[in-house]
This record gives C-alpha cells, sequence and structure tokens, in this order.
C-alpha cells in the first residue's frame, strides 16, 4: 500500500465498512418500501463512494509501481501490472 492516507488500509476499510453500512440501509429501505426515487438516490450514493475507493486503488498503484521502478523494479513488469489495473478500473465505469 501506499504512503498516502487516503491510500491506507484501515482508511480503506472505513469507507468500505460506509458502504456496507449504506448497503444495509438500501436493503431495509426496500423492505420497508420506501420510495423507488429515495432508493435510487442511496444507490447512487453507495455508488459514488464504491468508486471513489476505485479511483483511490488506482491512484496507490501507480504510486506504488513508480517507487518499485525507482527502487530498480523491471519497469516493463511495472507497466504492464499498472496497465492491468487500470483496465480494470476502466471496467467499472
Amino acid at each position: 500500500m501506499s504512503h498516502k492516507i487516503e491510500h491506507q488500509k484501515t482508511e480503506l476499510v472505513k469507507r468500505l465498512n460506509k458502504i456496507e453500512g449504506q448497503i444495509s440501509g438500501i436493503k431495509r429501505m426496500v423492505e420497508n418500501e420506501k420510495s423507488y426515487a429515495d432508493i435510487l438516490i442511496q444507490l447512487n450514493s453507495s455508488r459514488s463512494a464504491i468508486q471513489k475507493i476505485s479511483q483511490i486503488l488506482l491512484e496507490a498503484q501507480a504510486e506504488h509501481s513508480l517507487m518499485l521502478v525507482n527502487e530498480g523494479e523491471n519497469l516493463e513488469t511495472q507497466m504492464t501490472v499498472l496497465r492491468q489495473t487500470i483496465i480494470q478500473y476502466n471496467k467499472m465505469n
């Protein structure tokens, strides 16, 4: 993991816990037959939170790959890893 605070495992877990809570709330909304509009608002909020985590992970991978290359790792290997990460990130959008 990266040295940036938002890339650290504890921060990512906090974000994931928040999303987990949002999803549980959405489930309760469905069970309680809340309005579709209100449910969609919460779904969009959860999706945005997931996209933010994806962005943080992509940034962390880029930073990590650059640091490894700087420390002597093979550039082509790290470029391949970064490309694969970018491909996965793009599938989310």
